[in-house]
């Protein structure tokens, strides 16, 4: 057989898209991470610590920039600030991460896995989905042949996704903190996805886990 070499094959990039950390709410919109978040960040470290990372990319907030400044210091990279990477825009006032919501339906609907039955707030999902889906691409297309780990948040997250699978779909799973969902960017623009929701720190790890192909 021959070998992706002889048969001219380009080399995508790969895009490891990290949910960021748990955050430790404080009353605002823009919360950074508590005790377990900063652990959980030194946990991708050691989780990707065989692996080459040739770039990191984050959305602007807090909790984000904070899951992956341990990784960047050990490799010695920049973080490459992408607003494009950012989280759905609602009403909300201040964060309220899932593990802290007091709405009875709500949490059931959302334990459920009834995500768009009252689990998620009116936000802008067609903006957030093309927002996605472009800076993904314009990412991947920067970094041909590279490995790039992108943070980004779970609303964001999952519409990318879904858009990937061609789902209707704005939240269809639900998103360890600080997993990691793999993707390849094809020359052409083209996405290849390649894993969702690899969990990436000793608790979690084993359970939620869903491998694709």
């Amino acid at each position: 057989m021959a070998t992706e070499k002889e048969l001219g094959i380009a080399e995508p990039c790969e895009i490891l898209l990290v949910r960021h950390a748990v955050p430790q709410p404080d009353g605002t919109i823009n919360p950074g991470l508590g005790e377990a978040g900063l652990a959980q960040s030194r946990s991708l470290v050691s989780y990707l610590s065989a692996e080459r990372i040739d770039a990191i990319y984050s959305s602007h907030l807090v909790r984000a920039v904070q899951t992956v400044e341990p990784l960047a210091a050990q490799r010695g990279l920049d973080i490459i600030i992408d607003e494009g990477l950012r989280e759905w825009v609602s009403g909300a006032t201040s964060y309220t991460g899932t593990e802290g919501m007091v709405d009875v339906s709500r949490t059931k609907a959302f334990l459920e896995g009834r995500f768009e039955e009252g689990f998620m707030p009116p936000h802008n999902d067609a903006e957030l989905r093309e927002n996605m889906v472009n800076t993904m691409r314009r990412i991947g297309l920067a970094h041909q042949g590279h490995k790039v780990v992108a943070a980004s948040h779970g609303g964001a997250s999952n519409t990318f996704l879904a858009y990937v699978l061609d789902s209707p779909r704005k939240f269809f799973f639900n998103p360890g903190y600080a997993s990691i969902s793999r993707v390849q960017v094809w020359p052409d623009g083209r996405f290849v996805l390649l894993c969702i929701n690899e969990l990436t720190h000793e608790r979690d790890r084993g359970s939620g886990i869903l491998p694709i192909g």
